[in-house]
């Protein structure tokens, strides 16, 4: 099932149909489709999926894929790259219909062999740019990838003809996947599953949200159990300290301060390690919302996806209980704090209903010493400030009151007097005494699954 990837399939096809040579990147965090999407937008290519083989296993199994296309020997061995590329030349020049290579995985292969990337530059240079062909090089760790094929310092510097991050979708595109029927349960699972359709899939024969965390989050042997120590694993030699950092930031704390007390790492050290999670994109800096100057806070650190921030709070400490088979006991101290947890995500929601909805040219969240507003965003002279709140109570004055009280700190530090404000007001459970005008914007579940 490809759900709303038209424009990545343009892109793809587009530059496939060239009538000259295409370099490619295609990148995006594990699980979130990149293959599937390969192999359902191009025809006639050839995969190449690269692992932590070493480099000899690697190009030989990389060979067998050619055999017969070549009509090799089946016990033909090569010890180089160079060989390989030399073969994959006669692939292209014997196949008229074979003009696309995808390497799958591909940073798996500088990563055991820090010559590779300067060898297919050279065989870019000198052979396949002047064969019309079209090389597609897709890999999962997003800052990984930017390293060594995006940067100014890469070899394929000024030779990529295009480069495309695959994004998780968002909620509206998620609730495809699923069928619950409760509207309350679509948003629970999306803070678990944030946009990735595998584990989306993983969801998708249930009918209600309680019954899919037990069966397929909280029951050992299921894959998701784990998966964000496999995800972070790969990445670190010793993870102990990291570990505990995104615990740290999981359970809400957010400035190197408070993530240093809290994980009991030495607040001297704490930077280097919050720099090497944002460079891997485990981690994002989250600066608060501005319009043109640099914002005078400081940024605020939080774990990049739903389903990691979901495993760090809580899979990972309850690891050995749900090991053990106690799926009850850790199902009720979820539970427990469960709804503080949906309530981040809820904002994520909202910022992507502003984006759909109105349109909006930028969206955050802003903040400066005791005040905080969930939503800012701006569309031409229209500045949307609002509040979330995932709560059993409706929503009434207090809460609009309270958020225009705010908004006059913003307007200051943003420095603009010409702003004509709407307020939107996100609720879970409905409105009380408020009436919906230009000015006041009410969204409830209802609202949003329109």
């Amino acid at each position: 099932m490809l759900i709303n990837r038209e424009k990545e399939c343009e892109f793809l096809r587009k530059k496939v149909a060239s009538n000259k040579a295409e370099l490619l990147v295609i990148y995006g965090r594990r699980r979130v489709g990149k293959t599937f999407l390969l192999q359902n937008c191009l025809q006639n290519a050839l995969f190449f999926t690269a692992d932590l083989s070493n480099n000899l296993q690697l190009m030989n199994r990389f060979l067998d894929e050619i055999k017969d296309i070549l009509k090799l020997p089946p016990t033909l061995r090569i010890s180089s790259w160079d060989e390989f590329f030399a073969l994959l030349k006669n692939v292209f020049e014997s196949r008229n219909n074979l003009k696309t290579i995808v390497f799958d995985e591909f940073q798996y292969i500088p990563m055991r062999d820090e010559s590779f990337m300067s060898i297919f530059q050279r065989w870019w240079d000198e052979v396949f740019s002047k064969m019309k062909v079209k090389i597609i090089l897709c890999g999962s760790y997003v800052g990984i990838i930017e390293k060594i094929a995006l940067s100014q310092n890469s070899p394929l510097y000024g030779r990529r003809t295009g480069q495309y991050e695959i994004l998780p979708l968002d909620f509206f595109d998620s609730i495809k996947f699923l069928s619950f029927e409760s509207k309350e349960d679509y948003v629970k699972a999306y803070s678990i599953t944030d946009g990735i359709p595998i584990y989306l899939l993983e969801f998708a024969e249930y009918k209600d949200f309680e019954t899919a965390l037990m069966e397929k989050i909280l029951s050992p042997g299921e894959f998701l159990v784990d998966e964000g120590k496999f995800i972070t694993l790969e990445e670190f030699n010793d993870p102990s300290n990291y570990f505990s950092i995104l615990v740290s930031i999981a359970n809400g704390k957010t400035t190197p301060n408070e993530i240093a007390a809290d994980s009991g790492v030495d607040y001297k050290s704490i930077n280097v390690y919050l720099s090497k999670l944002v460079d891997l994109k485990f981690v994002e800096k989250e600066f608060p919302f501005s319009i043109s100057k640099k914002p005078k806070q400081k940024p605020h650190y939080r774990i990049s996806d739903e389903y990691l921030r979901f495993y760090f709070r809580y899979l990972h400490v309850y690891k050995d209980l749900i090991h053990r088979g106690k799926k009850e006991e850790v199902k009720e101290k979820i539970l427990a704090s469960f709804d503080q947890h949906v309530s981040f995500t809820f904002e994520k929601i909202a910022r992507q209903h502003l984006l759909r909805k109105f349109g909006v040219e930028k969206v955050g969240r802003w903040w400066s010493k005791d005040v905080e507003i969930d939503l800012v965003a701006i569309k031409n002279d229209i500045l949307y400030v609002g509040e979330c709140k995932w709560t059993n109570k409706k929503v009434d004055n207090r809460t609009l009151n309270k958020l225009k009280g705010k908004v006059p700190y913003l307007l200051k530090e943003l420095q603009m007097d010409n702003l004509n404000v709407v307020y939107c007001l996100y609720s879970k459970s409905g409105f009380e005494n408020l009436k919906e005008s230009e000015e006041l914007k009410l969204i409830d579940l209802e609202e949003i699954f329109k």
